[in-house]
């Protein structure tokens, strides 16, 4: 990365494109679940837990105002036949990607659950151990799917990963195949040096740019 010379020159051109990443994002159409077929679609709900959502290190005031939405949306997929599959950070004390991140949702503790909106679902739920659900269960059966749903947090982090490492798996085996992100089911952080609207921005757009479908809306 070449040295910024000018700041007040990259600051206009970056307030040139965040607002239309913004105008972007905020035109995106809707879609109707009933319009991706129960048999063959997937939808995955990525990080919904106590850690994240309710206490801990890394837990979210914006992460738990998606859990009403996120468990009406997941028990309404469920209640028509979808099928839906969970993944939890589950770390231990040699995690290494505990170096990067403070200690959560440590294995066997109350934050690595999911939530009891979701809990009471009865999802089946994979541990995962990085930030990337992709690499968590790569036996993870896609046979008949012809649509991906991706909902969870945190956008710019978790739900990226997985999304985009989906995506360049099917790529690479010229699998055509839906990864669908709903913009009304993810979310990520605030906190210093992270600021949680313009990551959703960036990252959103960034998914868009890659060929991931991003909808306003699943309803």
């Amino acid at each position: 990365m070449k040295p910024i010379e000018n700041i007040e020159d990259f600051l206009a051109g970056a307030m040139t494109s965040l607002l239309e990443m913004k105008d972007q994002i905020e035109g995106l159409p809707a879609l109707s679940l009933s319009q991706l077929p129960v048999g063959e679609t997937l939808v995955l709900s990525i990080d919904m837990n106590n850690g994240f959502a309710i206490e801990g290190a890394l837990s979210s005031p914006r992460v738990g105002e998606m859990v009403p939405p996120t468990a009406q949306f997941l028990n309404r997929c469920m209640r028509e036949g979808y099928r839906v599959e969970a993944y939890s950070d589950c770390h231990t004390a040699g995690s290494v990607e505990l170096e990067s991140y403070p200690p959560h949702c440590m294995e066997g503790s109350w934050e690595h659950q999911l939530v009891d909106e979701l809990s009471q679902l009865g999802l089946p739920v994979t541990p995962k151990n990085s930030t990337n659900a992709f690499f968590a269960k790569p036996s993870l059966c896609l046979d008949g799917i012809s649509n991906l749903v991706i909902t969870g947090c945190c956008t710019d982090i978790c739900i990226y990963q997985c999304a985009i490492a989906l995506k360049a798996y099917l790529n690479e085996h010229n699998q055509k195949i839906r990864v669908i992100v709903p913009v009304d089911l993810v979310e990520t952080y605030d906190g210093p040096g992270h600021n949680g609207d313009l990551l959703n921005l960036i990252f959103l757009s960034s998914m868009l740019s890659n060929g991931i479908e991003v909808v306003a809306s699943l309803n």
